[in-house]
């Protein structure tokens, strides 16, 4: 496996421990309670667009991997939550490189094998790439 990094934004909190598993972009309160339901909560890192996005609450709860905001700062409800639940966070990630959301965001599509990193001064988002790619 290799790894190129993708995203940087603010860490929620420092830790040596991130989180590594598959993006799920969640943009509905609808799109988390149906998440919610299905398998693979454990692994997958989920995409809020803010930080004050009460309605990903549930999502935490469920015991993600990883949290991604495109917004917001650890003071926010998603910064404070992940804190909490010891949930790597990184919030107002910029990526280089992905799909592009109707609101023209760049994110990486669901399903796209990410390890956050929130043990030096920013937040990282590395995309992990098999070495047979």
């Amino acid at each position: 496996m290799t790894e190129r990094i993708i995203g940087t934004g603010v860490k929620a909190f420092t830790s040596p421990h991130g989180a590594t598993g598959r993006i799920r972009f969640l943009d509905s309160p609808e799109e988390v309670l149906d998440f919610i339901d299905g398998p693979d909560v454990e692994e997958a890192v989920v995409i809020s667009r803010g930080g004050t996005t009460t309605f990903m609450s549930p999502a935490l709860m469920a015991g993600v991997a990883g949290l991604i905001t495109l917004q917001g700062a650890p003071e926010s409800h998603l910064g404070i939550l992940s804190r909490e639940f010891s949930i790597p966070c990184v919030m107002s990630t910029q990526f280089t490189e992905g799909v592009t959301t109707a609101r023209d965001e760049t994110i990486p599509a669901d399903g796209t094998l990410v390890r956050l990193d929130i043990s030096g001064d920013r937040g990282q988002v590395f995309l992990v790439e098999s070495e047979d790619a």
